[in-house]
This record gives structure tokens, sequence and C-alpha cells, in this order.
């Protein structure tokens, strides 16, 4: 025998005997402290697109150029390096770029930190060559 609910409803039969409607709402005010459907406050409904201002408009145009001329130089300077010093001044100029980038750019983070990372690698890669270079002329001096 099967026990009765407290709200008085009559239990479900079990599943697969037959076609029934199987109701997940519970009557309303059996909770308490409950409020009621109408005081509630929804979401709005509408999506309001943001106008931007002419001065936002004109702080965004060119946001991107010293990044991108950093990581532009930094894969320069990283591939050059990788056939001999002449990669220097490239790696250089992209890690100024960058630090100048930092500064004053907002939108293009990844980009300069990648012209960063590649700048100084090329550097690394030339600082390898002069020491190879030193130590070979060392040898054919000495």
């Amino acid at each position: 025998m099967e026990a009765e609910r407290p709200d008085g409803d009559e239990p479900a039969p079990p599943a697969g005997r037959g076609n029934f409607r199987l109701d997940l709402t519970r009557p309303r005010g059996t909770v308490d402290g409950e409020l009621d459907y109408e005081s509630t406050v929804t979401a709005p409904t509408e999506w309001v697109p943001y106008v931007y201002t002419d001065t936002e408009l004109q702080s965004r145009e060119g946001g991107r150029g010293l990044s991108v001329a950093a990581l532009t130089f930094g894969l320069a300077g990283l591939l050059v390096a990788l056939f001999g010093v002449w990669g220097a001044p490239l790696s250089l100029a992209a890690v100024l770029l960058a630090i100048l980038a930092r500064r004053s750019e907002r939108l293009g983070g990844a980009l300069w930190a990648w012209g960063l990372v590649s700048g100084f690698a090329g550097l690394a890669i030339v600082i390898a060559w002069c020491v190879i270079i030193s130590q070979a002329l060392a040898r054919i001096v000495y």
C-alpha cells in the first residue's frame, strides 16, 4: 500500500503502465516564505547595444600598431639570428617596440608579449653566436 503525500495529491502510477501526465510543479504557497509570482522582478528581455563615443572610437584606432611591429621585428630578428649575428638590430628593435607598446596599447597584450619573447630569444641566439665566434677566433689566434 502506498503512503499518502503531504500535499494530498495522488501518487503517480509506476513507469511503463500506460500514458500519464507527470506533474513536476507544486501548488503555490506550499513553502513558507515563498514570494508571490507577481512580486518577483525578472531580468530585462531586450539587449541594448553599447554606443561608443567619438573619443572612445579615436582612442581605439591604431591600438595595436606598435604591438604588431614588435611581433614582426621579433620574428624577423629570430629568423635572421638563426643564420648569424645580423638579427641583433631587429631583435633589439622588437624588445624596444614591445616595451613601448606595453605602456601605450591596451588592446595588443598578446602581440607585444610575443614580440618581447621573440626579441629576447633572437638576442639570446645572437649572444650564442658571439660566444661561438669568439671561441673559434681564440683557437685560430693562439
